[in-house]
């Protein structure tokens, strides 16, 4: 509970930067993981220099905490993936219980489930294989596969060790912050044009970090079962207008920018690009084609606390006000004097 020490592992990337901030403001002391130089302690804020993937006993970290949000991960480099994102998760899972922590929240990522046989995704739905890379699971490149893959396996260490924590496993879809929801304009024309028909699956950063406190609270109060894992989808994949076109749309007429101007393919070209580009047909959907189905965590007590109406209100409020920034510097230019 606030003032309760929590745990952020991953503290400098963009979901950490957000649970960290919100934690603060809301009376906890937070103890910060970095792979680099850490800035001072600063309001309540300590910072940990660690590697993760390389560090053995992790004690020494986990040492006077209440709580652990761990978002630690390698996204993009095969090579440490499997250390970090299974190996490290389990040494802290470990090191946490033997401390006494009492609540543990883990980022999984929708990856784990790959490409569906189904269109609707539950957490009951069949998911990646562990211990073999089989392509015909997932339309993505390997290292992808290997992400989703060492995800799913960071979930099953937890399970391993979990016996008095009250855990939870979040499953975020896209998770996305203002500029990245702006950020479709920095697309190449051929990508805002192919992958403008698909369903973003977008989930707002401040709503993520929200869902971990959440869960971590759950835990810190005594509620469910001590040792339980609970695993919970985080997306918004039902509201309205969830496809790129329809951000496009709204942000050209909000800030006039012509880059959101564009025209929509059918969905078949983007499917014959994924066979081009994957050299395989599996009897599976690919990621824009799925749904993702939060019913599980909204039913255990969570409320989305902005949702993506909010989030995309206002990225389209700075749209306007870099237009009406950028006429008014063309205005003043038009003025000057030569």
């Amino acid at each position: 509970m606030p003032g309760d020490i929590i745990l952020v592992t991953g503290a400098t990337g963009r979901i950490g930067r957000f649970v960290v901030t919100d934690l603060l403001q809301r009376g906890y002391r937070v103890r910060a993981t970095t792979s680099r130089n850490p800035p001072p302690d600063d309001q309540g804020l300590e910072w940990r220099e660690v590697d993760l993937a390389k560090d053995g006993d992790l004690g020494w970290l986990v040492e006077g905490c209440s709580g652990v949000i761990h978002l630690a991960a390698e996204l993009g480099k095969k090579s440490r993936m499997r250390p970090l994102n299974e190996g490290a998760t389990e040494r802290l899972a470990h090191a946490a219980e033997d401390a006494g922590v009492k609540a543990f929240c883990y980022a999984s990522s929708i990856a784990v489930y790959g490409s569906g046989r189904s269109v609707e995704i539950s957490e009951s739905s069949p998911v990646l294989s562990i211990d073999q890379d089989v392509a015909s699971e997932y339309w993505a490149l390997d290292y992808v596969r290997e992400y989703g893959r060492t995800k799913l396996a960071g979930e099953r260490a937890i399970m391993r060790v979990a016996a008095r924590m009250r855990c939870a496993v979040l499953r975020p879809a896209v998770v996305v912050d203002i500029g990245q929801i702006i950020g479709v304009r920095e697309w190449s024309l051929f990508k805002r044009m192919l992958a403008s028909h698909r369903h973003a699956h977008h989930i707002y950063v401040g709503d993520v970090s929200d869902a971990l406190i959440w869960a971590i609270e759950e835990g810190l109060a005594g509620r469910g079962e001590a040792g339980r894992v609970d695993v919970y989808n985080l997306a918004e994949d039902d509201r309205d207008m969830p496809r790129h076109i329809d951000f496009m749309r709204k942000a050209l007429a909000a800030s006039g920018d012509r880059r959101y101007r564009v025209v929509s393919v059918p969905w078949v070209i983007d499917w014959l690009h994924d066979f081009l580009r994957f050299h395989t047909l599996p009897l599976r959907n690919p990621l824009w084609r799925m749904r993702f189905s939060s019913e599980r965590l909204m039913r255990a007590g969570y409320q989305l606390k902005f949702g993506m109406a909010k989030a995309e209100q206002l990225a389209l409020a700075r749209l306007a006000k870099e237009a009406k920034t950028g006429a008014q510097s063309d205005l003043v230019s038009q003025n000057s004097p030569v």
